[in-house]
């Protein structure tokens, strides 16, 4: 390969960077001729290959300390089966010794289950460094022969957040790559320590689904990427915050700007119990109590269970067996019936549509031709092969019998992204390559939907790959919560802290699956995971068969966690370090409104709401204090603890016990005459004005007494008492309105 000498452009030191791709036939293709030339804002490389490929490259300055790179590949007179474009890095050098340089990637808590990972693991682990970790680093990053894929970085079907920091645990300085386009490759990388012990980072422009893409002759493709230094490697919430600049400015304007879930909730059939143990009787009385008493839910969601078979997941096939598949015994009326009922009470209906179908049933038994082989995963299921018409036929046909003839307005697409996401070869036909066919498939779904109905993303557990939020409105980042699992609370605490560091719910709302009473769950452990979903502004989804439960002692709480969800919000850590292998998970969490008002900075309401957590069998002791909260250290401030109502006074460095499995949630406040300290409603400022958001039965804990309430300039019945540090009051606003709180 010749090489290309842009180190005076890039700015990071003295670097190499060469280019070349890689054929079903040939491991490397290098360019014979190149040429560079300046341009206003960067360069352009051109590179010629023998084939008669030709490749230009535009850098083009993004920020300080970064460049976007546009590089275009043209083919040649032949038909070529492209496996990956290759962008080889070397000489970077962090200062530090060899051992400590290390990577992190978004997939790494799924993958290793560490965030921070060495490059040189096998080296790090032999000589007993990291023993105390806990971890097996058997997994990940080899360089190997350019034909074993199968360990490459960021290569997981996991959809993960597109985007790599190459760093070192001594130094703040780091290098980030990220994808600016997902509308052909996906980028892998490969990293090692080359002779002088400096790093050799490999980018691989690949596909997913296919083992190579089949490339026209003179057909054009596209690849458009960021790389960037950063001197924040160290900070969890700031490690991308370079490429995610560039990257807002890559996407369409207003991307990810709807208010679908974000400032509601959907109740759904599958969890605290439920699964498929589903009817029509059974949806329309939950629908009925919810549409009086949970004023921020307005979706009814059916899962799985109206299909006939229920051995297993069963979605999209179903359409396929005609009337024998879908189970009129529950619903009578078939999908329209209910869903024209469920709109009756003033909420909307969704359904849950599985991508996969069951070996067992008559789509597959018909069709074996039709499907990919995906037993490696998944056994006894398969997903449909996407690149045969037939199929995509079939596909669409489905999907207007469903969701148009059904009559749903949002849909819960689950075990759908196997053909898409899959980086293994998978697909018969390789005209296009898996995001091509994923682009294609969601354009089609997203057609069928209401333009203001959610669009949801299941399995695989999506690790907040942001080019989705084009398509989808939410998407689930841990395991099935179901009827509760510490364990599984516990794993989805280490991979949303991943997913919520990145900063951009703005783009695609994070889903924690659903929150309720939690049947399998102990008190401590349920109040974790509501604690847990509240902070993190992932609430989309509630459950449970709410309407018999209403006098259950978890009830009040999940009435109140529901009253203001703001998904997508900024949520950020405190006194974490990432790197640190003994402590993968943050203890403290946080964000810069109440959390039963989106209002930053109002007068009277809190400033923070800051949640405390331990996921450890023992005790742990956690330390604190208003700087790590983005607060002035030598002010007062009053802590009220969301649950209990009660509150203390706080300045300067504090700390906190918290037990095993223990959990904590407290809104700040500056203290002082007037604060409205926590409510169970949610509160609207507008102006200096306060407004009550829905009719409700409400709570508000304030700093003063209060003499009375009125709501549109009425008065109406309010009862205050006096709660210790402060007081509770209590009223019934039967309209949504004008807050006006009389102090006595």
């Amino acid at each position: 390969m010749k090489r290309t000498d842009l180190t005076d452009f890039l700015g990071f030191g003295k670097l190499q960077i060469d280019f070349g791709y890689r054929t079903l036939k040939q491991k490397s293709v290098e360019p014979e001729k190149s040429s560079l030339a300046a341009t206003k804002n960067g360069a352009l490389l051109t590179l010629e290959y023998a084939s008669g490929v030709r490749e230009t490259l535009f850098f083009e300055k993004a920020g300080n300390d970064g460049i976007v790179c546009r590089r275009t590949f043209v083919n040649g007179a032949k038909k070529l089966d492209l496996v990956e474009l290759r962008t080889l890095i070397s000489g970077l050098d962090f200062g530090g010794k060899a051992k400590d340089d290390y990577f992190y990637h978004v997939e790494n808590p799924r993958v290793y289950e560490i965030l921070a990972m060495p490059i040189d693991y096998d080296r790090v682990k032999n000589a007993g460094s990291m023993r105390d970790s806990g971890f097996d680093f058997q997994a990940g990053n080899r360089w190997a022969d350019p034909g074993v894929v199968h360990e490459r970085i960021g290569r997981s079907p996991y959809q993960p957040f597109p985007a790599i920091l190459v760093s070192n645990f001594h130094s703040g300085r780091g290098v980030v790559h990220g994808t600016l386009s997902q509308k052909v490759f996906f980028h892998s990388y490969l990293l090692r320590h080359g002779k002088t012990e400096k790093i050799e980072w490999e980018i691989l422009s690949g596909f997913k689904a296919i083992s190579a893409r089949i490339v026209s002759p003179h057909e054009t493709l596209t690849d458009v990427w960021y790389l960037g230094a950063t001197d924040e490697a160290g900070d969890f919430d700031r490690i991308f915050a370079g490429y995610t600049a560039v990257l807002r400015k890559e996407l369409p304007p207003m991307y990810g700007a709807t208010k679908i879930n974000r400032d509601n909730v959907v109740w759904g059939t599958w969890n605290d119990g439920i699964f498929r143990d589903v009817s029509e009787k059974m949806i329309l009385d939950e629908a009925k109590f919810l549409a009086g008493n949970f004023p921020t839910c307005r979706w009814i969601q059916l899962d799985d269970g109206y299909a006939t078979y229920t051995k297993s997941a069963h979605g999209i096939g179903m359409p396929y067996e005609k009337e024998k598949g879908f189970d009129y015994k529950k619903f009578p009326g078939g999908f329209r019936g209910l869903t024209d009922k469920i709109r009756a009470t003033g909420l909307r209906p969704a359904l849950w549509i599985g991508g996969f179908i069951p070996k067992e049933c008559k789509l597959y038994q018909d069709h074996p031709e039709y499907f990919i082989d995906y037993s490696y995963r998944v056994p006894d299921t398969a997903p449909l092969d996407i690149s045969i018409p037939e199929v995509r036929e079939y596909q669409l046909s489905a999907l207007d019998e469903m969701v148009e003839k059904g009559g749903f307005d949002a849909v819960k697409h689950d075990f759908w992204s196997y053909a898409y996401e899959d980086s293994s070869p998978l697909l018969k036909n390789r005209e296009k390559s898996g995001y091509e066919w994923r682009n294609w498939w969601l354009t089609e779904f997203r057609k069928r939907l209401a333009p203001d109905g959610y669009f949801q993303t299941g399995c695989d557990i999506c690790m907040g790959n942001p080019f989705l939020g084009q398509y989808f409105s939410n998407y689930r980042y841990g395991i099935d919560i179901g009827s509760g699992k510490w364990e599984n609370v516990k794993i989805n605490f280490l991979w949303g802290a991943a997913c919520f560091a990145t900063h951009t719910g703005d783009l695609f709302v994070p889903n924690s699956d659903s929150i309720g009473l939690f049947p399998g769950l102990n008190d401590i452990d349920a109040a974790f995971c509501v604690n847990y979903c509240l902070v993190t502004h992932s609430m989309v989804e509630i459950a449970g068969l709410l309407s018999k439960n209403r006098k259950h002692p978890r009830f009040a709480m999940l009435e109140k966690a529901v009253c203001n969800p703001n998904n997508g919000q900024d949520v950020y850590t405190a006194n974490f370090d990432y790197r640190d292998h003994k402590n993968q998970i943050p203890r403290i969490l946080y964000f810069k409104t109440p959390h039963f008002s989106t209002a930053e900075n109002a007068a009277h309401l809190p400033l923070r709401t800051v949640g405390f957590f331990n996921t450890d069998d023992d005790t742990v002791v956690v330390d604190f204090a208003p700087e790590n909260f983005g607060l002035p250290r030598r002010k007062l401030y009053m802590l009220t603890d969301v649950w209990s109502g009660k509150s203390f006074f706080w300045q300067g460095k504090s700390s906190l016990e918290l037990g095993p499995h223990g959990s904590r949630l407290f809104a700040v406040s500056a203290a002082g005459d007037c604060e409205i300290l926590d409510a169970n409603v949610r509160i609207v400022v507008k102006g200096k004005d306060l407004f009550l958001d829905y009719p409700a039965n409400a709570e508000i804990i304030t700093s003063s007494r209060i003499a009375g309430i009125r709501i549109n300039g009425k008065k109406v019945r309010s009862v205050c008492r006096d709660n210790g540090e402060n007081y509770k009051t209590t009223f019934s606003a039967a309209d949504a309105g004008k807050i006006e709180i009389v102090w006595a």
